[in-house]
């Protein structure tokens, strides 16, 4: 019998503010079972809102959708590149680093997620490192109606080649009304799926856009399936949680 875990489904509240607008989750609101994720924004910026910040102890992931701009990234420690679309910036910042994430074309929508990610204590106080993941790099798994990006992770036997600084898993999933995929949850892992549009269930629990929900704490490795029930984008999170979110 599943000993697996759920939050409650959460609504993603949105918010705007000029030239930039968001659905914003924070771990708080899933019952403890989104560690390591503890955040994400799912995100529209047409200017530079944010100018250069400090992060430290945490890392921040940018993950681009395929219809955003290119978006320059800068920081303290030298890395100067262009997350081109489809592609992701994993900023790990251990003991601190500025950064500075800017639309190459001001005025025009970067579009992308936002996420941020817990680090284990005992590395929180190591140097900051960057890791970029092309496009290119990503595989893809695709069947009639159905298909898995491998944005980081892995997916059964369909491995990112490259290497991250924690064992975080991102999938983005396209579904065709009525198709289903399946993702085996690792004992011990958490895993958040977010809908970006459709309509779909997890493991029978339904969820539409913009909805949200968590999963995890079980024993032993648990399988996840998820049923379209109209055309659906979704992103799967997973890894093993760190302390208690």
């Amino acid at each position: 019998m599943s000993d697996l875990k759920y939050s409650r489904i959460v609504k993603i509240p949105g918010v705007e503010h000029g030239d930039f607008s968001a659905f914003q989750a924070r771990h708080n609101a899933f019952s403890g079972l989104m560690s390591p994720v503890i955040g994400f924004d799912h995100f529209k910026m047409k200017e530079d809102v944010f100018g250069a910040h400090k992060h430290m102890h945490m890392s921040a992931v940018s993950y681009l959708f395929e219809d955003s701009i290119p978006y320059r990234n800068e920081d303290s420690m030298g890395t100067d590149l262009i997350i081109t679309p489809g592609s992701l910036l994993w900023t790990w910042a251990g003991s601190g680093v500025v950064h500075h994430e800017t639309p190459t074309v001001p005025g025009e929508a970067v579009h992308g997620l936002q996420l941020f990610l817990d680090i284990p204590p005992a590395n929180r106080a190591m140097p900051p490192k960057s890791i970029y993941i092309p496009i290119e790099t990503m595989p893809v798994v695709a069947t009639e109606g159905a298909s898995v990006k491998v944005v980081m992770g892995a997916a059964g036997d369909t491995v990112n080649g490259i290497h991250t600084p924690e064992p975080v898993t991102l999938l983005d999933i396209k579904l065709d009304a009525g198709k289903t995929t399946e993702y085996l949850l690792p004992a011990g892992w958490n895993g958040t799926v977010y809908v970006l549009s459709g309509a779909l269930q997890v493991n029978s629990e339904a969820l539409h856009k913009n909805d949200a929900i968590s999963f995890g704490a079980a024993g032993g490795d648990e399988q996840v399936i998820i049923a379209a029930d109209a055309a659906s984008r979704l992103l799967l999170i997973s890894g093993p949680p760190v302390g208690v979110n």
